[in-house]
């Protein structure tokens, strides 16, 4: 599971926007906004930054879609796939100027809809060349043995990988948003209870939530296993650490008695 990707709606109709926002977000997309006029639909991609943006090109205010287009294209390179009920020569031909993605013609089929976000995404990612540091990190954490997690300031899991699912049980989509110290429920083990007296004194004081090198841990199932925990802080591109990274492996409790 990668970061989640982000879609911008713009559709002046409240229907056929509801159906979109369901739809997508059954798909597993998360939606940043759902504008009905042109300026809001700029406003909107200024600060929510979507991966995608669907656009009517027939929707109400003084901009239609594919002007609305042309003014976010001079700020931002987010790919825009236009949704229109026709597509008669003219307006595909102003479609095009606007180096948008593509166009699909309504009612949408969910397919079509879908492979043209994805491949949407892959041709920016691709001009790009590389994915961001966040996505290089999932994207590895999928191919690790290792159950990693990567949890918001908050102790929320906003990431977890295939050995995440087979340690505890749960599925990467259940894991999503729940507070990382409750679904593991972790305890020191002997050998990992926190030596140091500094440490010991600051456990007391309920401040903070401790990571031990070495915890017993709950599963769905309710067993108890023995984990080794490793921690560190997620680099963003611009140097900012937002998210913690945990991984967890399974050991022997021999090993540690």
């Amino acid at each position: 599971m990668m970061q989640q990707k982000k879609i911008l709606i713009v559709e002046d109709e409240g229907v056929v926007a509801l159906s979109l926002q369901s739809l997508l977000t059954k798909m597993g997309y998360t939606i940043v906004g759902t504008a009905i006029t042109g300026d809001e639909a700029i406003t909107l991609a200024r600060e929510k930054h979507p991966d995608v943006i669907l656009m009517d090109i027939h929707i109400k205010g003084s901009l239609d879609g594919i002007q609305t287009t042309e003014k976010i294209n001079e700020f931002s390179d987010v790919p825009v796939i236009f949704l229109t009920a026709y597509a008669d020569d003219e307006t595909v031909s102003r479609a095009l100027k606007t180096r948008s993605h593509s166009y699909l013609v309504k009612p949408v089929n969910q397919r079509e809809l879908y492979s043209n976000i994805e491949f949407a995404i892959y041709k920016r990612r691709l001009h790009d060349r590389i994915g961001t540091s966040r996505e290089n990190l999932e994207l590895f954490l999928t191919k690790i043995k290792d159950a990693g997690f990567i949890l918001d300031l908050r102790n929320r899991i906003v990431f977890s990988n295939p050995g995440a699912e087979v340690l505890t049980g749960y599925k990467v989509e259940e894991m999503t948003g729940m507070n990382f110290f409750d679904l593991m429920n972790l305890a020191p083990s002997r050998r990992g209870d926190a030596g140091d007296e500094t440490i010991q004194k600051i456990i007391t004081l309920e401040a903070i939530d401790y990571l031990p090198p070495v915890a017993t841990f709950s599963t769905r199932s309710g067993k108890r296993r023995t984990g080794c925990i490793r921690t560190g802080l997620v680099r963003e591109d611009n140097e900012e650490h937002k998210n913690i990274l945990i991984l967890v492996s399974e050991v022997d409790p021999a090993d540690f008695s």
